[in-house]
């Protein structure tokens, strides 16, 4: 649907012409300003469409990449949160998703310093090590320092790990680990 939009010379917004003001509702008598309504809430309008368009989430055509057929060639990760605090007061949980097999791990987090993440980083690599493998790339969003740091390059670059970092405001590149947030906090 094409929006004709309407600026208001007064005011610098754009105006929707479809959306109604409260007030001309309210004279249709199609919202009641009292808490109680006359009809019944099936006939209430609650949402117009411009609400429903913002929530939508944003369809992006994503091309076929192949996965990873080497076990923790390629690790996905992104940090989730500040959530309401758990009992063992943390706020955030760090993900690390392998690429072949998509076998996820999660890691909980009390702040995001650097010094967290690079310990929970080392420990999810002494991990896979133990299990004989050696994690060749990272892939990760261009989150603000969590990974994008001199401490966590060095880790990186000391061990031979390729950094892969998305560009910013592109979370659909790290679709992997977005996904596998998105469906962990559905089920939390």
């Amino acid at each position: 649907m094409d929006v004709e939009s309407v600026t208001d010379p007064e005011v610098d917004l754009v105006i929707d012409p479809d959306v109604k003001p409260v007030t001309e509702l309210m004279d249709e008598q199609v919202m009641n300003p009292v808490d109680k309504p006359d009809k019944p809430h099936w006939e209430i309008p609650t949402l117009c469409s411009t609400c429903v368009k913002a929530k939508q989430h944003v369809q992006v055509i994503h091309t076929k990449v192949p996965q990873s057929s080497t076990l923790f060639a390629l690790v996905h990760s992104d940090l989730c949160g500040p959530m309401k605090h758990s009992i063992g007061g943390t706020q955030y949980y760090i993900i690390y998703i392998d690429d072949c097999t998509r076998y996820t791990e999660v890691y909980f987090l009390i702040t995001k310093n650097t010094e967290e993440i690079l310990a929970k980083f080392q420990h999810y690599q002494a991990w896979v090590e133990a299990q004989g493998f050696h994690i060749k790339y990272f892939r990760s969003d261009n989150g603000s320092g969590e990974y994008n740091n001199s401490i966590f390059l060095g880790l990186l670059g000391e061990k031979g790990i390729t950094f892969e970092l998305s560009p910013p405001y592109t979370q659909h590149k790290n679709r992997t680990a977005e996904r596998s947030i998105r469906t962990l906090n559905a089920k939390a």
